[in-house]
């Protein structure tokens, strides 16, 4: 009787293209071989892109030594594919920190291929039973599609280039956040060669445009010498911005909340006009000579 074949695809990531000879270890080999596993070979540079073009059910990371630094990469760009580790190295503490760091399994490079295929298959059923849904993330006006990689205003979809793309969906992502520089390459081009960090200052300004083009000012607030964050304020519908600047409440908070300096200010000028006003009743006094 012909065994019944899968349709998982499956992607393996390696510290490097020589890692364990440059292919995936027998026992995965076995498992994609006996399960009707479609398999797909990757370094560990390669492994954003390689994600972002292939729709991939599982990513099986196979090294010496799990490593949480690239678990994290893959979790940081909001890829949510199940992750297994493969390893020759366990111990109890760095599968604490491959788990923490986001991967759903770890085994050792000596598993067998029958219990290799098992958990894979289990991974592949707790990830459809739960039901995986598009990520959908709404601001006010703005919209992120993180399925497509779109960004909407208004419905309307805002031509971003990947990398504009990229910056907009982890601000939209970390609203609320300050987002340096350096953490905005790290994270958008780990395991790549980085640009200079101007490339992040270049790619700002023209998402800045093309949002005043549709009517939203200030997209984000700038800590010059620290980094950028997401002005949650500017994407409120103009109704609501509208009715915020009328509410007497939010005057009130708002004059409540004035430096210490301008106060002081106001009070100054206060005081000026009360001068002028006493010098000018005293000028209009009749002079009375002995």
């Amino acid at each position: 009787m012909k065994k019944r074949k899968t349709s998982m695809r499956l992607i393996c990531v390696g510290d490097s293209p020589k890692n364990m000879d440059g292919r995936p270890c027998s026992t995965l080999s076995e498992a994609v071989s006996e399960g009707g596993i479609f398999l797909r070979i990757s370094g560990r540079e390669g492994v954003l892109s390689a994600l972002r073009n292939d729709q991939s059910d599982v990513a099986v990371i196979q090294q010496t030594n799990p490593d949480p630094l690239l678990i994290r990469t893959i979790r940081n760009n909001r890829f949510s594919l199940p992750i297994l580790v493969i390893a020759r190295n366990l111990t109890a503490h760095n599968v604490a920190e491959a788990l923490a760091a986001g991967a759903d399994d770890c085994v050792p490079i000596t598993v067998g291929p029958v219990e290799l295929l098992a958990r894979l298959k289990a991974i592949v059923r707790r990830v459809m039973d739960h039901g995986v849904t598009s990520q959908i993330i709404t601001v006010g006006r703005l919209t992120v599609k993180e399925d497509t990689r779109e960004v909407l205003v208004d419905d309307d979809l805002l031509p971003l280039t990947q990398g504009e793309y990229d910056i907009m969906s982890l601000m939209v992502r970390r609203r609320g956040s300050l987002l340096n520089k350096a953490a905005i390459l790290s994270t958008l081009y780990a395991g790549r060669e980085k640009p200079i960090s101007k490339t992040i200052d270049v790619m700002v300004c023209r998402i800045r445009q093309k949002l005043r083009a549709r009517g939203i000012q200030k997209p984000f607030i700038t800590s010059w010498g620290m980094g950028y964050r997401l002005n949650e304020e500017a994407f409120l519908p103009l109704g609501a911005r509208a009715e915020d600047e009328c509410n007497p409440v939010q005057q009130a908070i708002r004059e409540a909340s004035m430096p210490v300096s301008a106060g002081l200010g106001v009070t100054a000028m206060a005081g000026e006009a009360e001068s002028r006003r006493t010098v000018e009743k005293a000028a209009r006094q009749p002079v009375h000579q002995d």
